[in-house]
């Protein structure tokens, strides 16, 4: 029986291997499975076809934003990484893969689109911490992988809520916004500031700050893309999440149109005050290593003041004066010398608190007698720049980093206070300074604003750290949210540019050329139109986002068949 057996099993096998059709062939034996077996990697043409289309939809990412400006090419960026990444797909001649090759994937996507609107970092890092270029090149691709993980995040959400039966018009903003609430950033940024160039679509930021801008432009993008798919497979289109995204596109335009129109009437009616902004253009070591370039801020407010005797205010730069200002008084002698008029400007000084010795980032007011009257400790430091992190714990990291300050946070918020022309000496005009990049962070103002009550937004800065690149044009748009969110004139007075003014529309009235010596005069409308939404509920948006994204991702709706879409 033994040898029988083994005749036929031969005598199978021969005729499987000859393509024998009778009834007696068997088929072909499975591959054998091993414990530690991989899936094969599908072909390099394929993988790199995917890859292409998700550089291309990076690249769109980074045009769009804030600091390139083609604002209009944000509204369909994300579409073809959608294609690429929707598990309910299955063209396109490439695999959507899971696990850690669908994570760096959608990770590279990110990091590039990250680099290509952060390009700026490496060099600012070199200038700012004194780190050598290719160490600051390390730190900036970390900076720029670190942030690409808020896109793996946002790409997962949407993976997941598609593989729930969701549609991308809900999925893609949901996702997009809660990721870029609660995501960590070392500069606060949102993908809706790339509206700034279109006034009427900003204005919604006083509802609930910019990722409402943020929201309108990825409803269009998962909208698109729904319409997109079913069209392409001649299937109906999908009306809810389309006529939704065409709903708000129209609610912003309308609502825009109003707020607009409210700011034009304000600026005719309020009070006005007369400021002068003077940027002086020092080198970036100049003013640390000569004092006396302060003269050039002196002799170009002296002229203003004879070119223009209704100016009522200057407002000079950060680190306008670089040597320390410590219990002082006055600052006639000192700083201002044959100004006549009130300046903010920005200083540093010393103080002991509980027998520390605490270097403060300062904005100081003097009077038009050069009396010394309020000062602002910058409350919002900037890491590597103005301190360390760890460095107190490790402060062998100011060896390696020389150029990091170690200066110590301010702890009030309290607005700069300056007699009103002509008024009540009880009525002082009220001034939130914010120094540096404390005007980008949105939730850092609202609650200055809502400490303070301010007339108008003051913020002094130097950009010169980061060169003629898009940073200075970057920061100033971020800024100008500000202006909406509160409804307030922004005042803006930066070293090298930009500097400028802003109305409670976000609109930028004037503003300076980057790296030359200039000065803007303008009038300054004192007030507010009222509270705002955000000011009462701040970026609520982002708390809703963070719940519907949770909802889609653990929840099903339907099970639905490759390319076809839930509404």
């Amino acid at each position: 029986m033994a040898k029988s057996g083994k005749r036929s099993d031969r005598a199978r096998s021969d005729g499987a291997a000859a393509g024998s059709g009778s009834g007696t062939s068997a088929p072909d034996p499975a591959p054998v499975e091993t414990k530690n077996a991989r899936p094969a990697k599908p072909p390099l043409a394929m993988r790199l076809r995917a890859h292409a289309i998700l550089l291309c939809s990076s690249v769109l990412m980074f045009l769009g934003f804030a600091g390139f400006g083609i604002w209009w090419m944000g509204f369909f960026a994300l579409v073809p990484a959608l294609f690429v990444v929707d598990p309910l797909e299955d063209r396109g001649g490439f695999d959507r893969p899971i696990g850690r090759r669908f994570f760096f994937r959608v990770w590279l996507f990110g990091t590039v689109a990250y680099a290509g609107g952060f390009y700026w970092i490496a060099y600012t890092l070199s200038e700012f911490s004194g780190f050598p270029l290719p160490i600051a090149s390390i730190f900036a691709t970390i900076f720029w992988g670190w942030q690409g993980l808020q896109f793996a995040a946002m790409l997962w959400v949407f993976r997941r809520a598609r593989e729930n039966g969701w549609s991308a018009s809900l999925a893609v903003p949901a996702a997009y916004v809660a990721t870029e609430a609660v995501f960590p950033m070392l500069f606060e940024h949102y993908y809706g500031s790339g509206l700034y160039r279109m006034p009427i679509l900003t204005q919604i930021a006083d509802l609930a700050g910019p990722e409402i801008c943020t929201g309108l432009v990825f409803l269009f993008n998962g909208a698109l893309y729904d319409v997109l798919q079913a069209a392409s497979r001649k299937q109906p289109i999908p009306r809810v999440g389309p006529a939704v995204a065409i709903a708000a596109v129209l609610f912003t335009l309308g609502y825009g149109s109003w707020r607009l129109g409210q700011v034009d009437a304000f600026d005719e009616s309020a009070e006005r005050l007369h400021v002068a902004l003077v940027q002086p253009n020092l080198g970036l070591f100049d003013r640390w290593a000569d004092p006396t370039v302060g003269d050039r801020l002196r002799s170009m407010t002296v002229a203003l003041e004879h070119e223009d005797p209704q100016i009522q205010l200057f407002v000079w730069p950060e680190s306008a004066v670089t040597f320390w200002l410590d219990g002082v008084s006055t600052l006639h002698r000192t700083v201002l010398r044959e100004v006549h008029t009130p300046v903010i400007f920005g200083g540093i000084r010393h103080e002991e608190v509980d027998g520390r010795e605490l270097d403060r980032n300062t904005a100081f007011l003097a009077d038009a007698t050069g009396r010394l009257v309020d000062t602002y400790d910058k409350t919002y430091l900037l890491a590597f720049g103005e301190y360390l992190p760890f460095g107190d714990t490790f402060p062998v990291m100011y060896e390696i980093s020389p150029m990091s300050g170690r200066f110590s946070p301010g702890t009030s918020v309290d607005p700069l206070e300056m007699a009103r022309p002509g008024g009540d000496a009880d009525d002082p005009i009220r001034m939130s300074a914010l120094v540096c990049y404390e005007d980008i962070v949105s939730r850092f103002v609202r609650h200055a604003v809502a400490e303070s009550n301010p007339d108008f937004l003051v913020n002094i800065t130097v950009d010169t750290w980061f060169g003629d690149t898009q940073e200075p044009w970057v920061h100033l748009t971020l800024a100008t949210f500000r202006a909406i969110e509160h409804r307030r004139w922004l005042v803006r007075s930066t070293n090298s540019g930009v500097s400028a003014f802003v109305d409670p529309a976000g609109r930028v009235v004037a503003a300076t050329p980057v790296f030359e010596q200039a000065s803007l005069v303008n009038d300054v409308r004192l007030g507010n139109m009222g509270g705002t939404l955000y000011e009462t509920l701040g970026p609520w948006l982002g708390w809703v986002s963070l719940l519907v994204s949770a909802v889609i991702v653990l929840r099903k709706r339907s099970t639905l068949q490759p390319g076809k879409s839930s509404v």
